[in-house]
């Protein structure tokens, strides 16, 4: 039976395993546990032949957002979706990573629509009725009934 490949959540929790082990005393057996669980990471990156797997490299956020663009999405519509994928994960590790670069799985992900882009006009209209209720001093979503 072939071992799937890690899971970014399974490096993501070995990185900051590492940052806890980082500066400190750590005990040897907690060390050689760390270091165990490494190689066993590494070693679920190597193909069937023991070689490491091809991997493409990665592309910036922008790169993404245009090979998404098409055909009933445009690229103000993908820009939206790669940036709301990159917090949704950024949510999930624990850590930013808006720098990191994406590769063909995460834009699998986006395409399949798991993560979906707020409807930007909705924000607009919502963003447009506050500045509205500020400037007159209403509270947003309630009319103001004048009496007379």
């Amino acid at each position: 039976m072939t071992t799937p490949p890690p899971s970014p959540r399974e490096i993501a929790d070995l990185t900051a395993r590492l940052r806890a082990l980082t500066g400190c005393r750590a005990d040897e057996a907690e060390r050689a546990a760390f270091l165990e669980d490494k190689e066993a990471l590494l070693d679920r990156m190597a193909d069937d032949e023991g070689s490491a797997v091809a991997v493409q490299p990665p592309m910036t956020a922008e790169t993404a957002a245009r090979a998404l663009a098409g055909p009933g999405r445009t690229l103000d519509d993908s820009r939206a979706l790669v940036r709301q994928y990159l917090d949704e994960v950024s949510r999930q590790v624990g850590v930013p990573v808006h720098r990191w670069g994406l590769d063909e799985e995460d834009l699998r992900a986006i395409g399949s629509g798991a993560v979906t882009a707020a409807d930007p006009e909705q924000a607009r209209r919502e963003q447009l009725a506050t500045w509205h209720a500020d400037d007159h001093g209403l509270d947003a979503g309630i009319d103001l009934v004048r009496e007379r």
